[in-house]
Formats: C-alpha cells, sequence, structure tokens
C-alpha cells in the first residue's frame, strides 16, 4: 500500500514539477510583457483557470504525502514533505499576496519568488523518485 501511495504521489509530484516549470520560464515572465488592459485581462483570466489545473495535483501530492508520513517510517518521508511544505507556505504567503497586487512591472519580483517552489519541487520529485526506485 505505501508503495502505491509513493507512487501516486510522484505522479502528482511529477505534474507540478512540470508545471511549475513551465510557470517559471514562461507564465510568468511574460507578465511583464504585457500592459493596460491585455495584462488584466490575461491575468485575470490565468487566476481563474490554473486553479482547476493545480488544485487537484496538489491536493492529491498533499494526500498522499500525508498518509506516506504517517504509515511509513516518518524520517524517510520527512525532507519531502518538509520540502512540500515549503511551497505551500510559499504560495500563501509569498505567490498568491503578489498574485494580488501584480503588474508588469511587478512580474520579475515574483519570478524570483518563485525559484523556491520551483526549486522545491524539483527536489522533492528526485527525491521520491530515488525512494520509489529504492522501494520497488
Amino acid at each position: 500500500m505505501l508503495e502505491n501511495l509513493l507512487l501516486i504521489q510522484l505522479i502528482a509530484c511529477a505534474a507540478m514539477t512540470g508545471i511549475i516549470w513551465m510557470v517559471q520560464v514562461a507564465i510568468y515572465p511574460l507578465f511583464g510583457r504585457l500592459e493596460g488592459q491585455a495584462f488584466d485581462d490575461y491575468h485575470t483570466r490565468y487566476m481563474s483557470q490554473v486553479t482547476y489545473v493545480i488544485a487537484p495535483f496538489m491536493f492529491l501530492e498533499a494526500t498522499t504525502c500525508a498518509a506516506c508520513l504517517f504509515l511509513g517510517n516518518w524520517l524517510d518521508h520527512l525532507i519531502p514533505t518538509l520540502l512540500l511544505a515549503t511551497v505551500w507556505a510559499s504560495t500563501a504567503f509569498i505567490q498568491v499576496p503578489q498574485h494580488a497586487k501584480l503588474t508588469p512591472e511587478k512580474a520579475p519580483s515574483l519570478v524570483r519568488s518563485n525559484w523556491i517552489r520551483t526549486i522545491a519541487w524539483t527536489t522533492r520529485l528526485i527525491l521520491l523518485a530515488y525512494f520509489y526506485v529504492t522501494y520497488s
């Protein structure tokens, strides 16, 4: 059962890692290239639509992460769990507030702060892949 939960977590983490790299390299930098009403329209639409893509993966990842932490050897899962907590904290306390006040001029700051999530998710993916290969 733990192996299946780890696989589900790995898949969700892989999806989020791919998404966050797309956001980091393409989407967030492009916010700075838009102006006026085009920026407002694009950002509003982005914010309303992105949740439908990321929320299922984030909640699936968090649920399976918690299950692995409690059902497995918690020490093995501690670092990936702390990395996921970093992602969630960064999202709640840095990226969401930045989006609430985002302008094209502030886009570079959003890109810089988003490296926290990009690095955390990438590191999680590597660790989870290693754990999955090791446990299988």
